[in-house]
Order: structure tokens, then sequence, then C-alpha cells
């Protein structure tokens, strides 16, 4: 079995998989610009994983912090109008099972979302939007995958 933060972040990338703006376009820690062709897309990434109290003698809760970036680049659309699309789309599909379908994920919260990033270069204009979401879970205290 795997880390259960390696679970949880496995399971928000299919739980964004197929939204109706970005589709399948859902990379998970992508460090290379995505190509123009799969905008508007998703990166999904690891963040902060704290110890946020003991549970028993035997469990931990922590609290794991994972980073949705939406990018998108049109010339149809306001990029922050639809940036707002998305993020409303991400919210309604992480918010529908707090869980994320996880027997040890106690609670999903939504965290903080930074000013859009916008960008004139080039044909099109485009714009990336960072949204914080907080998954508390439990855990062994020996073993992270337990």
């Amino acid at each position: 079995m795997t880390h259960r933060a390696e679970q949880i972040i496995d399971a928000v990338v299919t739980t964004l998989t197929g939204l109706t703006h970005t589709g399948s376009n859902v990379f998970r820690g992508r460090v290379h610009a995505v190509p123009e062709a799969k905008l508007p897309a998703l990166c999904v990434y690891l963040g902060p994983d704290k110890i946020i109290g003991q549970y028993s003698q035997a469990k931990f809760d922590s609290e794991l912090t994972i980073l949705v970036e939406a990018l998108v680049k049109t010339a149809d659309e306001q990029v922050d109008e639809l940036l707002n699309q998305i993020r409303k789309e991400v919210t309604i599909a992480l918010q529908a099972d707090y869980t994320q379908g996880l027997s040890f994920v106690l609670n999903t919260l939504e965290g903080d979302t930074d000013a859009p990033e916008l960008s004139g270069e080039g044909e099109k204009p485009s714009a990336a939007l960072k949204m914080e979401w907080k998954f508390h879970y439990r855990r062994s205290r020996t073993d992270p995958s337990a």
C-alpha cells in the first residue's frame, strides 16, 4: 500500500478528470509547459503535509495541502471568467464527496485561491489560477500507508 498522501492525490486527479471545461487534461506534478492543444487544463501538485493532532496512541491526524492550478488560453472568452468557471467545477467536484471515496479522509476544505496570473503575450491571452485544498486525514503513527 502507498502512503496515504499518495492515495489522496490519486483520488483528486481521478475526481477532477472529466470536468466540462478541462476534460481529460489533468496533469499531476507537471513541470513542463502544457501545450496549447491541451488547454484548458488542470495541474495537481502535492503541498505541505502537517500533523495536526494525535487521535490516539496509535493514530495521527494530518492535513495534506494539494494545489490545483487551472491553465487557460483563449481568444473566445475573458480568461478570468473562464478561470472562474473552472474553479466552480473543481469546487463542485471536490466537495461532492468530502472523503474523496477514502475511508481515512475525514474532511475536504477549500483553502485560499491566488489572484489570476494574466498574460497577453502571444496570439491569445492566457491565464493561470492556483487553488489550495486541504485534506484532513488519519493515519497510523508507525505506518503512513495505514
